[in-house]
């Protein structure tokens, strides 16, 4: 149960009184537009979602995301190649999550979210269908895209003149959460509605402006984070990019510089013997380890690990995606999250079109 604030129910009343007003004082068009039934046709949901510092936890606490790849875990000697990748780190106020879905009429019919809203004439409301959520799957860690049902009612409040919205939800297992400064437009001769609105009440601060209060059980999101962006040129983990669960590694810094940057199996393979080098204290750069190696691959020496010449693991193999099978020829590695659960805040800004159908 949500416990819905009286500064939120004075709002709303207030909202609801503007139109009494206005039906009394003016000659508004579109007083009593909302009135009626409409379908969804368009939906765009973004949700932002930053590290949280729930009480009892230490606030100096920091996530990180390892990526592992399962292609070379049967090399013994892959340890000290250091194969595990950090990807990312987290602290509190850390955004972890911005994505934004849009889906036109084609893709909610495709998805099988449907969604009906009804308002009516004594400021009552219902909505009822399937709606997107990101929910978390506890023994996999990861956060999906679910599509779940809605059956919600409650109280409604609107100002025509300001194009405002504002509702309040029934007490009992309720989806929508309250607002009281949603956004609200009409056009096409008022068959076509635009509702534009905030959910705040998985933020342990903002969810004060909803009028309710925080209940860290019932309230506070846990974020799988099972995915980071993959940039669709690349194919590697970046910035920017599609949510994916695997990819591959990048790095400018000039050590992965001979094979364009990606983190190969040659790549790793040098890598992990420039680490013994320095280890052993016979060099002590990257680079002075590179000049032994070159030197090692003139004299056609072979690693010993993999029994392939110096001269080939230094040859870029980044052309290629690496099969176990067929480890003299190199390839890009594929590495896969390690997912970590991550306590969040959460806001969601919905954009929903609706079209009028009664």
């Amino acid at each position: 149960m949500k416990f819905h604030g009286l500064h939120l129910w004075i709002a709303i009343t207030g909202l609801a009184l503007t139109i009494t007003a206005c039906e009394e004082a003016a000659e508004d068009d579109q007083v009593g537009s909302l009135v009626g039934t409409w379908q969804l046709t368009d939906l765009k949901v973004d949700w932002v979602r930053d590290v949280a510092s729930p009480e009892g936890t230490d606030p100096d606490t920091a996530y990180t995301i390892t990526a592992s790849c399962n292609e070379v875990e049967t090399y013994s000697w892959i340890d000290a190649t250091e194969a595990d990748r950090i990807l990312a780190e987290f602290v509190v106020g850390d955004i972890i999550l911005d994505t934004t879905v849009a889906l036109s009429a084609f893709l909610l019919v495709y998805l099988q979210i449907s969604m009906t809203a009804t308002f009516s004439e004594d400021f009552t409301y219902a909505l009822t269908g399937t709606y997107p959520a990101l929910r978390l799957v506890p023994d996999s860690c990861k956060t999906k895209l679910v599509i779940p049902q809605i059956s919600d009612a409650g109280i409604y409040g609107v100002d025509y003149i300001a194009g405002r919205l504002g509702i309040m939800p029934g007490e009992f297992d309720q989806v929508l959460p309250s607002f009281d400064d949603g956004q609200i437009t009409f056009s096409d001769d008022e068959d076509t509605l635009t509702i534009s609105y905030v959910d705040r009440d998985g933020h342990d601060q903002r969810i004060a402006e909803t009028g309710e209060t925080w209940d860290e059980t019932e309230n506070r999101v846990i974020h799988g984070a099972a995915e980071l962006p993959v940039n669709i040129v690349t194919g590697a983990f970046s910035q920017d990019g599609l949510l994916r669960q695997s990819g591959y590694i990048m790095d400018s810094s000039g050590r992965l510089a001979s094979w364009r940057n990606y983190l190969t199996f040659f790549a790793l393979t040098i890598l992990g013997v420039a680490d013994e080098l320095i280890a052993s204290g016979e060099v002590v750069t990257f680079e002075e380890a590179l000049v032994i190696i070159g030197q090692w691959a003139d004299e056609d020496l072979n690693e010993p690990q993999t029994g392939l010449p110096f001269a080939t693991l230094l040859n870029n193999d980044s052309g290629r995606v690496f099969d176990p099978q067929d480890i003299g020829t190199g390839g890009k590695l594929t590495y896969v999250i390690n997912p970590v659960c991550v306590p969040v805040n959460e806001i969601i800004y919905f954009e929903t079109t609706w079209s009028k159908v009664d």
